[in-house]
């Protein structure tokens, strides 16, 4: 057995630290998929607890042959496992301290970010919709720092295409007539050099009721008659539910984001009569915005 003194472990090679082969720069190192346990305190002091999964990235020099990975997860498990959070502020300070754990540890790297992805329940009476969200900090030593939120959500699109053709041949009211329906899915996400001080619910509602409609788990056959009914009078393509999800974002939220935030709609349709899927993607900052609808006269419900 060998027994290695103080001293010994004081003077173990650092391989880490050796000139690389071939001198480049990277731009990511990143430990990815490491679990943690969450816990939220609403506003009733209820405490709800789940696993949340969390990726680290630092960038190293052309100097440097590789990061010390350990020090990513003694970050990560020092500043966000088992934390209690009450709000997206909360947790974003959070990351942030993990952030700065980083570069603490990483003395060689520049920049450092911190991206959680967990699960967020929306509940609606006794309807509960689950959504994917995603908090990132990426903070630069410079002090530099921005701050990211998203939330994937699902529901249902009808193409207004198909109906109103439908109806035109056939000579069919337009709410009554049939037409392709498809799952879709709205992935928003807003980036920002400040914190994001938005509530999700408020966020989630916004959402929901941009789709034709939103899905739902159960329903008897009276509730999906009316399902079915409330899609077909409201279809929409997927271009138009990611142009309408920037706009509402903007128009609910203006006041609560900054003038140099960016906002972004991602819409993948699961097309149900092609073989293939339909992709829309939009961005804008909120500059942008200010200044295109200063001068926009329309509505949207």
């Amino acid at each position: 057995m060998i027994v290695l003194g103080v001293c010994s472990i004081r003077y173990l090679p650092d391989i880490q630290g050796e000139i690389p082969p071939i001198p480049l720069d990277i731009n990511n190192v990143c430990v990815e998929g490491l679990e943690v346990r969450l816990c939220s305190l609403s506003p009733n002091n209820r405490l709800e607890c789940s696993i949340a999964y969390v990726s680290v990235c630092v960038d190293l020099s052309r100097e440097l042959r590789g990061v010390h990975i350990s020090r990513s997860v003694e970050s990560v498990l020092d500043g966000i496992n088992n934390i209690t959070y009450s709000s997206l502020l909360d947790l974003q300070n959070s990351l942030r301290v993990t952030a700065e754990q980083l570069l603490n540890k990483h003395e060689y790297s520049s920049k450092a970010t911190v991206r959680l992805r967990m699960k967020y329940l929306h509940v609606v009476d006794v309807e509960s919709t689950s959504v994917t969200m995603y908090v990132t900090v990426k903070l630069f030593r410079d002090g530099r720092v921005r701050y990211g939120l998203g939330l994937d959500i699902k529901g249902m699109s009808v193409c207004p295409c198909a109906q109103q053709v439908y109806a035109f041949i056939e000579d069919m009211i337009v709410s009554n007539t049939p037409s392709h329906s498809q799952r879709a899915l709205l992935a928003v996400r807003v980036n920002s050099p400040e914190p994001i001080d938005l509530s999700l619910d408020e966020v989630m509602k916004t959402l929901l009721s941009i789709f034709s409609t939103p899905v739902r788990c159960f329903m008897k056959k009276i509730e999906e008659y009316k399902f079915i009914k409330k899609a077909f009078e409201n279809p929409k393509f997927a271009e138009d539910i990611a142009r309408e999800a920037v706009y509402k974002m903007y128009k609910v939220f203006r006041e609560r984001l900054s003038d140099d935030a960016t906002i972004t709609a991602k819409v993948m349709s699961y097309e149900s009569i092609h073989p293939f899927n339909l992709y829309v993607r939009i961005n804008h900052s909120v500059r942008e915005l200010d200044r295109l609808f200063s001068k926009f006269t329309g509505s949207v419900q």
